[in-house]
């Protein structure tokens, strides 16, 4: 009797551990940080796990009348480390060329091997978004005031204007080239490599959008105000990978796990423990 308790109890508790629906796989939730603000522009480093994030202030962001406050963050070994000596607002990792560069409000930076930020290029201009894919030297930019794209050559230190895109608040790019993007807090779109004319996604909310990512498989996958959906390059109707009953402000991959971020939380999905 107290055998069948016990198993009727490790059955419930593994239930729920594992009740969160991802592509139709069970998978756990944990609560890796909890935060004062908004996480915002996840990135993994898959070398050594460090998960990259900016954190906006948000009585600054809901003031008008003030600029809004941000800082940039690394999460290593289980704690938060700010990046004090840039005005961050975002981040991306090269694998390739083993670094993690940081846009600033005053040119690209990256980390040193102390998580220092060191100036790189493009002094005095306002970058506000970064995605580096993982085959190429390419590093995609988005510009303050006007949200322009750049595809930034890290070797010469030089941008040139992405054309066909005309803003983006969020930016993903597949290895295909294809680049996804939201603009004016409008609807999300795909440009296609060597296409001038986007493609529109259909059944997602206007102003839903809240980040973008690409997984390890190389499947963009969008994180809206209902949940996380794949958008393809071939169907203009997404497939819906997970429900969220939370508005998402940051996506990020490290293989099979997922990181979610909301207003004072990142959470972590992982499948290792429902097989």
């Amino acid at each position: 009797m107290l055998l069948l308790l016990f198993l009727t109890i490790i059955g419930t508790v593994y239930s729920e551990n594992c009740s969160y629906i991802y592509n139709g796989s069970p998978y756990d939730r944990t609560a890796v940080l909890t935060i004062k603000g908004l996480p915002t522009n996840l990135v993994i480093n898959p070398v050594n796990d460090d998960l990259h994030f900016t954190l906006i202030d948000l009585d600054s962001l809901q003031n008008d009348r003030v600029q809004t406050k941000m800082d940039q963050y690394v999460f290593s070994k289980g704690q938060p480390i700010k990046i004090d000596n840039v005005n961050g607002q975002a981040a991306a990792v090269d694998v390739k060329n083993k670094k993690t560069y940081i846009a600033s409000d005053d040119g690209l930076y990256y980390l040193d091997e102390n998580n220092k930020a060191q100036f790189q290029s493009l002094k005095d201009d306002d970058i506000v978004q970064l995605f580096k894919p993982p085959s190429d030297d390419k590093l995609y930019a988005v510009f303050f005031p006007e949200n322009e794209v750049y595809v930034i050559d890290i070797k010469k230190n030089e941008k040139k204007k992405v054309d066909n895109v005309p803003c983006a608040f969020i930016l993903a790019v597949d290895a295909q080239d294809n680049i996804y993007y939201e603009c004016d807090s409008k609807y999300v779109k795909v440009i296609l490599k060597g296409f001038q004319e986007p493609i529109e996604f259909v059944g997602i909310a206007k102003n839903s959008a809240r980040a973008i990512a690409v997984d390890s498989y190389n499947r963009v996958v969008l994180a809206t105000n209902d949940g996380l959906y794949w958008v393809k390059p071939d169907n203009v109707i997404p497939s819906k990978f997970m429900d969220l009953d939370y508005v998402p402000s940051g996506l990020a991959f490290d293989y099979d796990d997922v990181y979610v971020a909301a207003s004072g939380v990142i959470y972590k999905y992982s499948a290792s423990g429902c097989k």
